[in-house]
């Protein structure tokens, strides 16, 4: 071997036995004597995507329209849902850009051939296979011809390594189908924490080169050459690692340790020692690790800024902290909990119309989960989303949680929820009109609300779809209340924010075929950005904007709020078509942007491309903000995403249905899948009253 791989690999030794054939074979099969009908490894995989023997379109991909004959060493048996084995070339071409390995297709392996095993010379016949992306051997069924003429010991895994100037993609497909090993050297980092594969039905994470991905747009504008180039990188930048047989639910079988309290794994995490082969399938790179390979948590190497923190400590000088928190559906109205129903339920409880906890069980851990959570960002007040809209009563989400948080606290450490007045109310109960609302909840010892709670009305659309049916799209309402620091001067106004879902349904869908990189209804959420912004932007006195904005940092609704310039040349922001504010038309058709509201993200401008909050689809970046006006800003001492849910595992959430007997525990950790925001503020001095 030359290249990567002469200066990294562990050398195969094989033991030649005398020629045998196994009893299991189904089919009498000789093996060529003449070595020059044979076809290599190297030469079948090419250079390429495809095969240079593949040529014949099938409805999978090409397959060659004639046999080859391979003699090489098995490197690995399938196991369950990879059906086969892996062939290696021990001595390979010496050129670095082939790969040296294959995957035999064989869909019975172990029943056909209980002896086969690693180390295994073989010889066979069979046709070459794009079979989807992948390239492999497919042997005549249901009788292969296939023998076995010698017995040596099991290759040793390669060295992983990506060369200067390739991709992770280019890098994976040179080891296709070869045994390898990761190291410090191979640099793959976390950045999928431990989800669930729904395509290959088991439980994977996600690796890349170097460093965690970022949302293209959380870095460059929407539409840019930058986002779209980093979208590209991205997208050739993921190796998937799994096991190759459908795990127990709850169960990481390459890590046995695992777990959610001490063995766990966070985005920015590099495995080392863990050894697998290269397969492709389902549109991704994938490393299979084999049963009997594991590793250890030691064997994840992680720095301490990576590892679980305790909540940030508040600045010097700090008279108030804020905080901004998702806490994912927080539901208390399932029969077993007993809570009020939300708005959407039209008086009957069903599971439809509660999106949070199904059981007392999973709720006990959630809310357990989450009072861990507050109970340590010690806010004085704290804006919310994702409480359940079951209105201000004694069994209602937010009263549910209040109380929890107040059990074991002093006098001066408990809260009190905001209520709206009742004539604001829907029915009189209830904020707004979708399942979920946002609410704020105070120390009273610390703050006093000045006046009453406002609502500031989000547009929602009514529109005939191309079926000339009627329409309509909503988005949640924000809540206002303004305060003041009891024995201080220090005022001001707190909004809680949560626009529009980028996976809902819009006006725009009808009409909008393109991939949309900003999510679902984009401009339906500019409209609610400028319907905020309209609002605010002129209010006196200290006002800062929190919430989950659902909107990446470069993306139009937050540019629109901060620093939005229209330059020539670039894509325009547009609002949204057929928009009213209540009743009364707000935009019959959606308008370019002219300007933005120049509020300020904190966030960003104090910890630029460390203000992470979210991780989807392995990216991270930001859904949730601290966004304040000039004056606001002079006051702010520290502003800090707290990293307990984006870099986490799903799987430490309260859910219990895809978590099997995994132990949970009422720690901060996946408490949501958004990280709280922290704003430390200190306002005047201290006013003293003369005796």
């Amino acid at each position: 071997m030359i290249g990567f791989r002469t200066l990294f690999p562990i050398a195969a030794s094989v033991v030649l036995l005398p020629t045998f054939s196994y009893a299991e074979t189904p089919v009498s099969f000789s093996c060529p004597t003449d070595n020059s009908v044979f076809t290599s490894i190297p030469s079948i995989q090419g250079t390429g995507k495809i095969s240079p023997y593949a040529t014949i379109p099938t409805s999978y991909g090409y397959i060659s329209p004639d046999y080859v004959y391979v003699k090489a060493t098995v490197s690995q048996i399938g196991q369950s849902l990879n059906k086969g084995f892996y062939l290696l070339d021990t001595k390979g071409d010496g050129n670095p850009n082939t790969s040296d390995g294959i995957f035999v297709y064989l869909k019975d392996v172990q029943s056909k051939y209980p002896s086969l095993k690693p180390g295994a010379t073989v010889c066979l016949q069979a046709k070459v296979e794009d079979y989807y992306g992948s390239t492999q051997l497919d042997l005549d069924y249901p009788t292969p011809k296939l023998t076995v003429v010698s017995q040596g010991e099991v290759p040793k895994p390669y060295h992983f390594r990506v060369e200067p100037n390739e991709t992770l993609d280019h890098a994976l497909r040179r080891y296709e189908g070869m045994p390898i090993i990761l190291d410090r050297e191979s640099d793959l980092k976390v950045t999928c924490n431990f989800s669930y594969d729904y395509d290959r039905y088991r439980n994977n994470l996600v690796l890349s080169y170097q460093a965690p991905l970022m949302m293209p747009t959380q870095l460059y504008p929407a539409g840019s050459e930058q986002a779209e180039a980093l979208q590209k990188a991205n997208a050739s930048n993921r190796l998937v690692v799994e096991s190759d047989y459908k795990a127990k639910a709850g169960v990481l079988p390459w890590l046995p340790d695992w777990d959610a309290s001490e063995g766990y794994i966070r985005i920015g995490d590099m495995p080392i020692n863990l050894q697998g082969m290269v397969a492709y399938n389902f549109d991704k790179y994938r490393l299979i690790v084999p049963e009997a390979d594991t590793i250890s948590i030691g064997d994840l190497v992680r720095t301490s800024e990576n590892d679980r923190q305790a909540a940030p400590q508040r600045a010097k000088g700090t008279d108030v902290r804020i905080g901004s928190f998702n806490v994912l559906n927080f539901f208390t109205s399932n029969p077993s909990i007993g809570g009020a129903l939300n708005i959407t339920c039209d008086g009957v409880y069903s599971d439809s119309c509660n999106r949070g906890a199904k059981s007392a069980s999973d709720f006990a851990m959630q809310r357990a989960k989450i009072v861990s959570a507050i109970t340590q960002l010690n806010a004085d007040v704290l804006a919310l989303m994702e409480l359940e809209n079951n209105g201000y009563g004694d069994t209602s989400s937010i009263a549910n949680l209040v109380n929890a948080l107040n059990k074991d606290e002093p006098y001066d450490k408990r809260y009190q929820y905001i209520v709206l007045p009742k004539r604001k109310l829907t029915d009189g109960k209830y904020f707004g009109t979708d399942a979920i609302s946002v609410g704020i909840i105070y120390r009273p010892h610390v703050l006093r609300p000045v006046g009453s709670a406002k609502i500031i009305t989000m547009p929602n659309q009514q529109y005939t779809d191309s079926e000339g049916q009627s329409k309509s799209a909503h988005q949640r309402n924000s809540l206002m209340q303004t305060f003041k620091l009891r024995g201080q001067r220090g005022k001001f106004t707190l909004v809680a924010n949560h626009l529009k879902s980028k996976g809902s349904g819009c006006l725009e869908d009808t009409y909008s075929s393109e991939e949309n990189v900003q999510g679902h209804c984009n401009d339906f959420r500019v409209s609610a950005a400028k319907v905020l912004g309209d609002r605010v932007s002129k209010m006196r006195g200290n006002v800062l904007l929190v919430g989950d904005f659902n909107s990446y940092a470069q993306e139009d609704p937050i540019r629109v709020l901060t620093n939005y310039q229209p330059h020539s040349g670039e894509r325009p922001i547009m609002s949204a078509s057929k928009t009213y504010i209540g009743d009364k038309l707000y935009e019959e058709k959606g308008s370019e942007v002219t300007h933005s509201y120049g509020f300020v993200d904190l966030n960003a401008k104090q910890n630029g491309a460390a203000a992470i909050s979210y991780s989807y689809n392995g990216e991270q970046g930001t859904l949730d903000y601290a966004l304040a006006n000039k004056r606001m800003e002079k006051h702010v001492l520290q502003v800090a995403d707290w990293h307990i849910n984006s870099y986490e595992s799903e799987f430490f959430e309260y859910g219990s249905k895809y978590t099997g007997d995994l132990q949970k525990y009422p720690n901060p950790f996946s408490a949501s899948d958004h990280d709280p925001v922290i704003i430390d503020v200190k306002f005047a001095k201290k006013h003293h009253h003369k005796h």
